[in-house]
Protein backbone atom coordinates (compact mmCIF):
# COMPACT_ATOMS: atom_id res chain seq x y z
CA UNK A 1 0.00 0.00 0.00
CA UNK A 2 0.84 3.55 -0.49
CA UNK A 3 0.48 6.68 1.44
CA UNK A 4 0.38 10.16 -0.59
CA UNK A 5 2.86 12.97 0.30
CA UNK A 6 0.93 16.39 -0.22
CA UNK A 7 3.17 19.35 0.41
CA UNK A 8 2.17 22.84 0.04
CA UNK A 9 4.69 25.39 -1.34
CA UNK A 10 4.33 28.94 0.45
CA UNK A 11 5.58 31.92 -1.17
CA UNK A 12 6.51 34.82 0.62
CA UNK A 13 8.38 37.79 -1.07
CA UNK A 14 11.55 36.17 -2.25
CA UNK A 15 11.47 33.06 -0.42
CA UNK A 16 9.40 30.01 -0.86
CA UNK A 17 8.69 27.68 2.49
CA UNK A 18 7.61 24.06 1.70
CA UNK A 19 5.56 21.46 4.34
CA UNK A 20 3.60 18.27 3.93
CA UNK A 21 0.14 18.41 4.37
CA UNK A 22 -0.87 17.34 8.00
CA UNK A 23 2.11 18.22 9.90
CA UNK A 24 0.28 21.20 11.55
CA UNK A 25 -2.78 21.05 13.36
CA UNK A 26 -4.21 23.74 11.36
CA UNK A 27 -3.87 21.47 8.22
CA UNK A 28 -6.67 20.56 6.05
CA UNK A 29 -7.91 19.21 3.04
CA UNK A 30 -11.52 20.01 1.62
CA UNK A 31 -13.16 18.84 -1.69
CA UNK A 32 -14.71 21.81 -3.44
CA UNK A 33 -16.17 21.31 -6.95
CA UNK A 34 -14.85 17.51 -7.14
CA UNK A 35 -11.08 18.90 -6.77
CA UNK A 36 -9.23 18.81 -3.58
CA UNK A 37 -7.85 21.96 -2.08
CA UNK A 38 -5.33 22.62 0.95
CA UNK A 39 -6.68 25.31 3.63
CA UNK A 40 -5.26 26.70 6.64
CA UNK A 41 -7.85 27.15 8.83
CA UNK A 42 -5.66 29.75 11.55
CA UNK A 43 -5.64 32.16 8.60
CA UNK A 44 -8.46 30.92 6.44
CA UNK A 45 -5.97 30.58 3.17
CA UNK A 46 -5.42 27.78 1.18
CA UNK A 47 -4.48 26.44 -2.63
CA UNK A 48 -8.10 27.90 -3.98
CA UNK A 49 -6.75 31.28 -5.01
CA UNK A 50 -3.02 30.73 -5.19
CA UNK A 51 -2.06 34.23 -6.64
CA UNK A 52 -3.96 35.91 -3.49
CA UNK A 53 -2.85 33.31 -1.17
CA UNK A 54 0.78 32.28 -2.36
CA UNK A 55 -0.17 29.01 -2.05
CA UNK A 56 0.40 26.26 -4.20
CA UNK A 57 0.75 22.22 -4.61
CA UNK A 58 4.06 20.98 -4.76
CA UNK A 59 4.30 17.48 -6.33
CA UNK A 60 6.45 15.37 -8.58
CA UNK A 61 7.16 17.45 -11.85
CA UNK A 62 6.29 16.36 -14.82
CA UNK A 63 8.40 13.88 -17.14
CA UNK A 64 7.69 11.58 -20.11
CA UNK A 65 5.50 9.97 -18.58
CA UNK A 66 3.46 11.71 -17.24
CA UNK A 67 2.39 15.44 -18.59
CA UNK A 68 1.94 17.08 -15.52
CA UNK A 69 2.70 17.28 -11.83
CA UNK A 70 1.96 13.60 -9.78
CA UNK A 71 1.08 13.65 -5.99
CA UNK A 72 4.30 11.62 -4.82
CA UNK A 73 3.25 8.20 -3.17
CA UNK A 74 5.46 6.61 -0.81
CA UNK A 75 5.55 3.33 0.92
CA UNK A 76 3.84 2.72 5.00
CA UNK A 77 7.81 2.17 6.54
CA UNK A 78 9.13 5.53 4.49
CA UNK A 79 5.77 7.10 5.92
CA UNK A 80 6.64 6.67 9.49
CA UNK A 81 10.07 7.19 8.58
CA UNK A 82 9.03 10.83 7.58
CA UNK A 83 6.55 11.13 10.38
CA UNK A 84 9.15 10.27 12.77
CA UNK A 85 11.72 13.04 11.27
CA UNK A 86 9.12 15.58 10.91
CA UNK A 87 8.52 15.07 15.16
CA UNK A 88 12.13 15.43 15.45
CA UNK A 89 12.24 19.01 13.64
CA UNK A 90 9.17 20.27 15.22
CA UNK A 91 10.72 19.37 18.48
CA UNK A 92 13.84 20.92 17.74
CA UNK A 93 12.38 23.92 16.55
CA UNK A 94 10.04 24.29 19.17
CA UNK A 95 12.98 23.77 22.06
CA UNK A 96 15.07 26.95 19.95
CA UNK A 97 12.03 29.02 20.20
CA UNK A 98 11.38 28.50 23.88
CA UNK A 99 15.23 29.59 24.28
CA UNK A 100 14.97 32.61 22.28
CA UNK A 101 11.55 33.67 24.17
CA UNK A 102 13.62 33.02 27.44
CA UNK A 103 16.77 35.47 26.36
CA UNK A 104 14.14 38.01 25.62
CA UNK A 105 12.15 37.65 28.60
CA UNK A 106 15.60 38.28 30.22
CA UNK A 107 16.56 40.99 28.37
CA UNK A 108 12.94 42.88 28.82
CA UNK A 109 13.76 42.44 32.64
CA UNK A 110 16.51 43.69 32.29
CA UNK A 111 16.22 47.01 30.57
CA UNK A 112 12.98 47.43 33.02
CA UNK A 113 15.23 47.53 36.06
CA UNK A 114 17.73 49.94 33.90
CA UNK A 115 14.25 52.27 33.43
CA UNK A 116 13.01 52.12 37.24
CA UNK A 117 16.32 52.96 38.08
CA UNK A 118 17.04 55.74 35.85
CA UNK A 119 13.36 57.18 36.73
CA UNK A 120 14.61 56.85 40.19
CA UNK A 121 17.83 58.69 39.55
CA UNK A 122 16.69 61.60 37.49
CA UNK A 123 12.64 61.99 38.57
CA UNK A 124 11.66 61.59 35.05
CA UNK A 125 8.77 59.04 33.79
CA UNK A 126 9.33 58.15 30.09
CA UNK A 127 6.12 57.71 28.52
CA UNK A 128 7.05 56.57 25.17
CA UNK A 129 4.60 53.95 23.58
CA UNK A 130 7.23 51.26 23.68
CA UNK A 131 6.29 47.81 23.02
CA UNK A 132 8.59 46.12 25.82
Amino acid sequence: MLVPIIKIKEKHGNKEYIHMVGTNSHDKLIIENNAIHYLNIQGMVGTQYPDESGMYFDGKEADEYYPFMTVEMVTVEEFIKIAKENMKKQTEDSIKMHKALKHYLEEKKKCREMREKDEKENGISDTVGRLF
